[in-house]
């Protein structure tokens, strides 16, 4: 037990046990969530202190209450607890006031009767073999319990349990089991079957504990006091320890601490008492102080009951108003003292490690062991407390300087007459020099010679101080002034020395501190390097500085007591901006207020035995360097659960959230319960936070705006002394995506996308179509006006020029040379009128959109084809009407092919297929002699440009033209046309579908009838 209390709280054995008074004492009553009536408590392995109250079952993470509330279809059959136990494999057993017990177990209640109703089970064990045992008791009523093999069972005279209340059961180390039952102590060794009687005295509600050294302490309400039984020795009578008195002597609880150095307990109506225990060969006997602590201290209330040391070594008392903790600190409070000074206190060195301490009125001698004895009273307000070489005392005012003699203070006369404060310096082995306005002096004698060398004409001095080098350091205000033989120098803002006034000063061999409102300072020889407050806070308004031995600073500041260790500290002086490396002690650690603020002497003082003491408003308290309490123990750290909305969800292996969940809270705790306001977080949530997120002592994450998917939430904590739980604890959970963050609506969300780009990609299509359209049109209106031109003006005007030479020809004689000429011109005025009509018709020819087919049989037939040449004109689809503004880039296309195949193919068979389709094609394949390579690999025979002129004309359609020479022989040409480019656009009612269908029949049988009579073949 005792290295398990040192692993948990580093610290070698105290040399003289502290008082309760000295210990940290925390309460936690109704106004901070506490419940009243505590009747039970226990440590689960989860680190939680567990709670039974008359109002239910509580737990606590040492910084919030929580009460238990069973899963649905679940529950505890009474809510007045009156024992709990925390069993080895993690379960929870509670025993009830109505007779019945219940387990926890990974969060589930199962409730077992124990047939004894309306009996309250007073107390759990747990024996070396795993069994639980439960003692019921109710004045007479009452017996003892076993849980084995899955079920209860009751003992009785069988077993050697005699009838009656049983108030207490013990599962000693060694396998047996002490019960307190019917006014008689009973234990079943190990390896017997039946309980054998021990003679002691069991009334009144007894309780049985055992000490380190094995032996069973049994108190009892008959006889005033406790009983020590030795179970080796078994006839052997009990031996009677007297705990400290009270009114009501019955002891509700007994506790041995894990360092065996004392016995807590607690009374029914008197508080908590604590006996000191000291080892005598190997039994544990009662010879150390008798201490009390009750309401009056502090406690919150008399009526206690039980008493637990938890796993990091803390105390707790459970009360009827609330509960209490009693705790080892690093810095302990001197007893003895006044709680407070109304001007403050002074501290000088005393002998073997004491130290004077000086209030308002009074001198005392304060040492660690022990409380502090008052020496002499003081008739004025000291403002200055020193020990000398020579081991005097010098105690200095305002208006006079004393000496402690030993039995008494005597007067020193001053060497000056008005009343001002002055400052001390100890000039050479018990040489006493004083400075104030009025000068400086040193003791010579029994009088004072002045010492001009040590005046601050000017200025007031507060403290004076030799270091190891000679050299005299004055403190004065805002500024610090340097003697060093005849040289003097002061530094002051101007030279680094940015600390305001200039509060303390302190000398450790050459090195020289000064510490100030605004930071610390130290002296490197030429100048002073400051730290500042302003970049480090905790250096605001330091009051106190010690150097110990080792090198380490302590310092006494507005924010508590702060260690800079060495490598740390000359660090900080090489990187004045860095953040420097310091442990703070404060209230949670023992120390009873803040550093007393004054400007005439130190604050921090280190005695001869290496311990530290400090000066605060509220009183004194030293430290020891050599046994600082440090919790190695990593904090267990727990996810309590996940909040979405208003729903919570407890942690398990996956949660589920409810889709489209994007805002959620995760509640954590860590149960480190020594100083829960100092316990650190760090969390992560895997995929969101780009690191580890610094929560302080913030006990809740919020996150917004999450994605759908699985997310991971890691956290780690860290105790009061920073040691991290670096394993920590993991909550994993899934948010399922809504329909409209699910991949189906995303490939709908693309499909839409693709399908707006398509429509665009139309709406672009159609806006050039109709450019085409238009400029088709515009060059059919503009051949129509060059047609109307010509026909009527310049054909007109030939027209009757020709008739006016034909007129003076008739009068011309017959035969004549200038009548032949004439005439012959009048013949060729009558060709060029002839094929001017021509073109005139052939620029107003408008060719039919529907009948592609019959335009195209017009063409062959044109052409003029021998019998020998076999035409097929083949129609494929449904036959569409053409855009007008396209057929006749069609026409001239088809017809060069097809006046090509006329002159150039010496084809015998010519097949021209038309498919109405999307494109719209018409191919044209015969079995002439073909295309030379050389001219369809350059696109056009040189000098002729026909093939050209069809590639040109495709490319305004935004078609494409094909041709090839087949393996079989022959020319195949393909004209490709997109069809919203080919085909005229028309209304889609049915009626004008059907009008349209019976239009093209009508027309294709007609022009069949006229193909067949040229040789020509419509399909």
């Amino acid at each position: 037990m005792l290295a398990s209390f040192l692993g948990a709280c580093e610290a070698p054995a105290a040399t003289g046990q502290r008082t309760l008074q000295q210990l940290r004492h925390t309460a936690w009553t109704a106004r901070e969530g506490a419940p009243p009536e505590i009747w039970a408590l226990a440590q689960s392995e989860d680190g939680y202190l567990w709670l039974g109250t008359g109002s239910g079952l509580y737990r606590f993470d040492g910084a919030r209450f929580e009460k238990f509330r069973p899963l649905n279809g679940e529950r505890l059959p009474s809510l007045n607890v009156n024992s709990l136990l925390a069993a080895r494999n993690g379960d929870l057993w509670i025993g009830l006031a109505s007779g019945s017990v219940a387990r926890l177990r990974a969060g589930h209640l199962k409730a077992f009767d124990l047939g004894i109703p309306s009996v309250a089970v007073l107390a759990l064990a747990e024996d070396r073999a795993g069994v639980v045992w439960a003692v019921l008791g109710e004045d007479n009523r009452g017996g003892v319990v076993r849980f084995r093999y899955g079920r209860w069972e009751m003992l009785g005279r069988t077993q050697g349990i005699p009838a009656g209340a049983a108030t207490s059961v013990l599962a000693a180390a060694d396998g047996s089991v002490w019960v307190a039952v019917g006014g008689e102590l009973e234990v079943l060794r190990p390896g017997a079957t039946r309980f054998s009687r021990v003679p002691a005295s069991a009334s009144e509600r007894p309780q049985v504990r055992q000490a380190p050294d094995g032996a069973i302490w049994l108190s009892t309400g008959a006889r005033p006091g406790l009983q020590r039984i030795e179970p080796w020795a078994q006839d052997a009578p009990p031996t009677w320890v007297l705990p400290p008195r009270t009114a009501n002597p019955r002891a509700e609880s007994l506790l041995f601490d894990r360092r065996g150095s004392s016995l807590w307990g607690t009374y029914g109506s008197g508080g908590v008492f604590r006996l000191g225990l000291s080892r005598v060969g190997a039994a544990l006997v009662a010879r150390g102080p008798r201490e009390k602590f009750g309401a009056e201290r502090g406690l919150t209330s008399n009526l206690a009951n039980p008493i637990l040391e938890d796993r990091e070594g803390n105390i707790w008392v459970g009360t009827n108003l609330g509960l209490d903790q009693f705790r080892e600190t690093s810095a302990v409070v001197a007893t003895g003292l006044p709680t407070d000074s109304r001007n403050g206190f002074r501290i000088a060195p005393g002998p073997a490690g004491a130290m004077y301490v000086s209030t308002n009125d009074g001198l005392f001698l304060a040492a660690p062991g022990r409380a502090a004895r008052k020496l002499a009273g003081l008739p004025r307000r000291p403002l200055i407390l020193h020990t000398d070489a020579l081991g005097r005392t010098w105690i200095g005012t305002d208006r006079t300087l004393g000496v402690w003699s030993g039995t008494a203070v005597r007067d020193v006369p001053l060497p000056w007459s008005r009343p001002t404060p002055f400052a001390l310096l100890e000039e050479r082995h018990g040489e006493i020099c004083i400075s104030s306005a009025e000068g400086a002096f040193c003791r010579e004698g029994s009088g004072w010679k002045r010492q001009p060398q040590l005046a601050t004409p000017g200025y007031a001095p507060t403290q004076m101080l030799r270091d190891d080098a000679g050299r005299v350091w004055i403190a004065e205000g805002h500024r610090i002034e340097m003697i060093d033989g005849s040289t003097r120098r002061v530094f002051s803002a101007r030279e680094d020395l940015a600390l305001g006034i200039v509060v303390v000063i302190a000398v450790r061999g050459e090195h020289v501190y000064a510490g100030g409102d605004f930071g610390l300072a130290r002296f490197d020889g030429r100048n002073f390097i400051t730290l500042k407050a302003d970049v480090h806070p905790f250096l605001s308004r330091i009051a106190g500085i010690a150097e110990t031995s080792d090198g380490d600073l302590w310092l006494n500041a507005a924010s508590g007591v702060i260690k800079i260790a060495r490598a740390d500290l000359e660090d900080a002086f090489a990187h004045p901006q860095r953040p420097i490396k310091a442990r703070m002690f404060d209230r949670d650690d023992g120390m009873p207020g803040v550093a007393q603020q004054d400007s005439w002497s130190q604050t921090a003082i280190e005695a001869a035995d290496g311990r530290l003491w400090f000066l605060t408003r509220v009183g004194v308290a030293w430290i020891d360097p050599k046994q600082l309490f440090l919790n190695r123990l990593p904090p267990p750290v727990i996810i309590k659960g996940l909040i979405s909305g208003t729903r919570a969800y407890v942690g398990g292996e996956l949660l589920r959230l409810p889709a489209g969940t994007s805002n959620l809270q995760i509640a954590y705790t860590a149960t480190s319960v020594s100083v829960p306001s100092r316990v650190q977080f760090r969390y992560l949530l895997e995929g969101i936070d780009d690191g580890w997120v610094d929560a302080g002592t913030r006990r809740e994450a919020f996150y917004t705006g999450l994605a759908p998917g699985r997310y991971r939430f890691r956290l780690i904590a860290a105790n009061e002394d920073g040691v991290w739980n670096q394993q920590g604890a993991t909550l994993e959970f899934e948010i399922p995506p809504t329909f409209v963050q699910s991949w189906p609506f995303r490939l709908l969300c693309g499909f839409a996308v693709l399908l707006l780009l398509w429509l665009v990609y139309m709406l672009r299509l159609r806006a050039v179509s109709q450019r085409i359209r238009a400029r088709t049109a515009e060059r059919t209106g503009e051949r129509e006006r060059i047609a109307r031109e010509l026909h009527d003006t310049l054909l007109q005007s030939v027209q009757t020029l020709t008739l006016h030479v034909q007129v003076a020809v008739d009068d011309l004689p017959q035969g004549t040379p200038e009548r032949a000429k004439l005439e012959n011109a009048l013949t060729r005025a009558d060709r060029a009128i002839s094929e001017g009509r021509d073109r005139v018709r052939d620029l107003r020819t408008q060719h039919d959109p529907e009948g592609i087919v019959e335009i195209l049989a017009d063409i062959v037939a044109d052409q003029s084809f021998g019998p020998a040449t076999s035409v097929r004109i083949q129609a494929i689809g449904n036959p569409r009407p053409l855009a007008p503004c396209t057929i006749d880039e069609i026409v001239r296309i088809a017809g060069e092919a097809v006046a090509n195949v006329r002159q150039h193919a010496d084809a015998n068979q010519l097949h021209i297929d038309i498919r109405f389709a999307r494109p719209f094609t018409i191919r044209l394949l015969d079995d002439g002699v073909g295309i030379p390579s050389p001219i369809l690999e350059e696109g056009r025979k040189a000098g002729h440009y026909g093939l050209q002129g069809m590639r040109e004309r495709a490319r305004k359609l935004r078609g494409t033209l094909d041709i090839r020479s087949p393996s079989e022989g022959g020319t195949e040409l393909l004209l490709a046309i997109p069809a919203h480019i080919a085909y005229e656009r028309r209304g889609t009612s049915r009626w004008s579908a059907w009008l349209d269908r019976a239009h093209r029949l009508f027309n294709a049988r007609l022009w069949r009838r006229l193909a067949n009579s040229r040789n020509i073949t419509i399909d």
